[in-house]
């Protein structure tokens, strides 16, 4: 509502006398202004338009993030507004957020079926989306509606030629020429059809034509130079990409692809040139001055990405992208305490900034704080509910808690949300081969190819997931496959050298193993894979030399000291075994797979206050793995201190509720030393559970049935450890006490009988004698 006001000079009118009566019609008119004023404001249409104006004015500047809060607010005033509602859906576009941009066109053409341009952007989702047969059913749509939509035939010529139907697709694309032949861009989609059906010549002419029709736009000379790249005619693309630069200095598109041709043609010093030119001639644009540290990241080269971007972040201290970008280099760097203070900064000035969060609980992870790090993803995800990387990170944080099916379920969300995402597919493969589910790792293995065709992962994955299921020879032609396009990695000789080992093709897999060594000298798996074959054959000591001569060579690789260790352990070199895996703990002082390693050995030697010792140092690197305090506790109880077994098997309970281990021993020692019968046999069942056909746990449950009274369910269980175990003289006792119990006094004295005569000087046996004068007295 608008409001005109009328002034006139006061040097062309006398100054009135103000009265009484012309004050009160002066504040009457005030007071009626306010009024409209004030109603103006209350109007939902004014405020509706007024925050439309200022997100159209944010959305001009390229400010896509302020533009959507002015156009949520119009929606908030009324939640059925398309054009707000539209107008928020492009910014989703701009802003790479697929999955909101597409609710929100779906509740544009809910609410306004004939708006065309929301159909055709419904369409490119869907076409970009992998999805072309609807893409063309929207393009169909706005064609029935209106036949000479030239948008929604170049939609359903592309989404023809996405289907197979290239001839269709040409056809399709003349009919948008026809409908417009003077615009650049129905000859553009000309051309990419002609050229992708392997028309060089007409694509190369079609090109041309829409660089004649639009000279000032230097998409046309791109798409020639990328024609030209492809033929391999280099000189004459890099002629097209120079005159876009020209053309256009400011604009990093073309940079990218001449560096893109150098670094095709392997002139890494030239690509180098171009990005660092572009750094310096671009200082104020972003996509520019990082193009130089994005090719470093892309190509692998952190330390030089950390340089750059290290430089970047001082040159631009206000660039929060490049700051975060760093961060995470230094965060993939283990470079914790500089990325924490510098992510820090970031929250401090933006408390609910995403990115830093997510970067924040990543740093968690890292450090081993689980919960932490739980709690500042989930805060991130509250602000961004679907951010792949939260949880992507979500899920490494709840398996560093012990959690896999809460992890599985965040990363089965990252790859819903993101499914290009390989880290989030990586984990999922784990968790597959963990469970032997071959199948869901065979899937997992052709995603992880048709994403990463260059990686080695995926051929190794699906060839692990191939051989499990008998099918040997899929397994030796993904590797086959994985050596013919990277002959220089060592990962295809390794894992073929594998599978000829299982199949006891000693002679090939010897060869291939050492091709990877050749390839990778101080590749662990190939020595690990050589010393097993050793093994395989009968000759253990061929593979502890081996090793030893291997370490002599490299003295400070923890990692060849651990397998030193392992095939001394396997060989029963117990005392060697602790000599190199305490080697290995003084080259890795914060791997606790050497420190729980000695521990085993320590404990198997009979040094049990060493392996506590050992057991404790392990506890604060892996802080929720409960095998450790269930480790630690068995070591308690052999040195008679039930009260600290007690509290470390609960310490693992803690951590792992249904670990049958836990649950199984401190059950026995609540029933052995007066603890709560009910609480025991709960305990026992779990650890029934988890140890079906263990006599062990057979003997906890059939004690605990005991001392509650189920003595026929004691004696089906212990009879069956006895049969397992006949030499156990604790089975035989308590077995016994059960028959006692059920008045069979001929069953109890035998088996009392039995539990002496199995190892006389065990307590077993001194309760037995005592219960077979008790019986001697009834």
């Amino acid at each position: 509502m608008s409001i005109l006001f009328y002034t006139v000079s006061p040097k062309l009118m006398p100054r009135p006398t103000v009265t009484g009566n012309v004050l009160r019609a002066g504040i009457g008119f005030l007071f009626l202004v306010a009024l409209v004023l004030s109603a103006c404001s209350r109007d939902p249409n004014v405020r509706k338009q007024k925050f439309i104006a200022q997100g159209d004015a944010y959305f001009k500047e390229g400010k896509y993030p302020e533009a959507q809060i002015s156009y949520s607010r119009a929606l908030q005033l009324d939640s059925r507004y398309v054009v707000a509602l539209y107008k928020s859906a492009q910014c989703s576009e701009r802003l790479g957020n697929w999955n909101n941009a597409y609710r929100e066109l779906l509740r544009v053409v809910d609410l306004e079926p004939e708006n065309w341009p929301a159909h055709l952007d419904l369409g490119k989702i869907y076409l970009g989306g992998g999805k072309p047969q609807e893409a063309k059913e929207r393009a169909l749509l706005i064609l029935r509606s209106s036949p000479k939509n030239v948008d929604a035939k170049m939609l359903l010529s592309e989404s023809d030629a996405v289907l197979g139907n290239q001839k269709d697709a040409l056809s399709e694309a003349r009919e948008a020429v026809d409908l417009e032949p003077g615009q650049a861009k129905v000859y553009l989609n000309l051309a990419i059809l002609q050229q992708k059906g392997g028309a060089f010549g007409e694509a190369e002419a079609t090109f041309r034509k829409a660089q004649s029709l639009d000279p000032t736009s230097i998409v046309p000379t791109m798409y020639l130079g990328s024609l030209y790249q492809s033929q391999k005619r280099n000189e004459d693309a890099r002629k097209q990409f120079e005159a876009a630069i020209q053309a256009e200095p400011k604009n990093p598109a073309p940079r990218t692809a001449l560096a893109t041709l150098y670094f095709a043609e392997g002139q890494i010093d030239q690509t180098e040139k171009v990005l660092a030119d572009a750094k310096a001639q671009m200082p104020d644009i972003p996509a520019g001055y990082r193009m130089l540290g994005d090719f470093y990241i892309a190509r692998n080269d952190p330390p030089k990405a950390l340089a750059e971007f290290s430089d970047l972040v001082t040159r631009y201290p206000n660039d929060v992208a490049v700051k975060k970008t760093y961060v995470q280099l230094l965060v993939l760097a283990h470079k914790l305490d500089e990325a924490g203070r510098l992510n820090d900064s970031i929250l401090k000035s933006a408390p609910h900034d995403v990115d830093a969060l997510i970067l924040r609980g990543q740093m968690q992870v890292q450090q081993k704080k689980g919960d932490e790090a739980i709690v500042t993803l989930q805060e991130a995800l509250k602000y961004a509910a679907e951010n792949s990387a939260g949880h992507l990170q979500l899920g490494f944080a709840y398996q560093l808690k012990g959690n896999p099916n809460q992890a599985e379920s965040e990363w089965r969300k990252t790859v819903q949300l993101q499914p290009r995402t390989a880290e989030a597919w990586r984990a999922l493969a784990a968790l597959a081969a963990q469970r032997r589910d071959w199948h869901e790792l065979e899937s997992i293995g052709t995603q992880l190819i048709k994403i990463t065709p260059n990686a080695a992962d995926g051929y190794i994955i699906h060839s692990t997931a191939r051989a499990n299921q008998g099918d040997v020879a899929s397994a030796e032609a993904d590797l086959n496959r994985l050596i013919l396009s990277a002959p220089q990695s060592p990962s295809g000789y390794l894992n073929l050298g594998i599978l000829r080992a299982k199949q006891k093709r000693w002679t090939e897999a010897d060869s291939l193993l050492h091709q990877a060594l050749t390839r990778d000298p101080g590749s662990l798996q190939a020595h690990e894979a050589l010393a097993n074959m050793d093994f395989e054959r009968g000759q253990p000591a061929a593979a502890v030399k081996r090793l030893q001569e291997q370490f002599q060579k490299s003295s400070q690789d923890a990692g060849l000291a651990f397998l030193l260790g392992q095939a001394q352990a396997r060989n029963s070199q117990q005392a060697d075994a602790e000599q190199s895996f305490s080697k290995a703990v003084e080259l890795a002082p914060s791997n606790p797979a050497a420190i729980l390693a000695l521990a085993t050995v320590q404990a198997a030697r009979g040094e049990t206050d060493a392996a506590i010792a050992s057991y404790k140092r392990a506890i604060p690197l892996a802080p929720n793995n409960a095998q450790i305090f269930v480790s630690l506790g068995s070591l308690y109880e052999a040195k008679g201190d039930w009260q600290q077994a007690q509290t470390t098997y609960q310490q693992a309970l803690s951590i792992q509720g249904d670990n049958p281990f836990a649950a199984n021993n401190l059950a026995y020692l609540l029933l052995e030393h007066g603890g709560d019968v009910n609480v025991a046999l709960s305990l026992a069942q779990i650890g029934r559970r988890g140890m079906s056909k263990s006599p062990n746990s057979a003997d906890t449950l059939a004690w605990a049935y005991f001392h509650t009274g189920a003595y026929t369910a004691a004696a089906s269980l212990l009879e069956d450890a006895v049969k397992k175990v006949p030499a156990n003289p604790t089975y035989r006792y308590h077995l016994g006490m059960v028959y006692q119990k059920l008045n069979d006094p001929v069953h109890a004295r035998s088996a009392f009988e039995a539990a002496i005569k199995a190892q006389p000087d065990s307590p077993a046996a001194e309760a037995a004698r005592k219960a077979l004068g008790e019986l001697a007295g009834t």
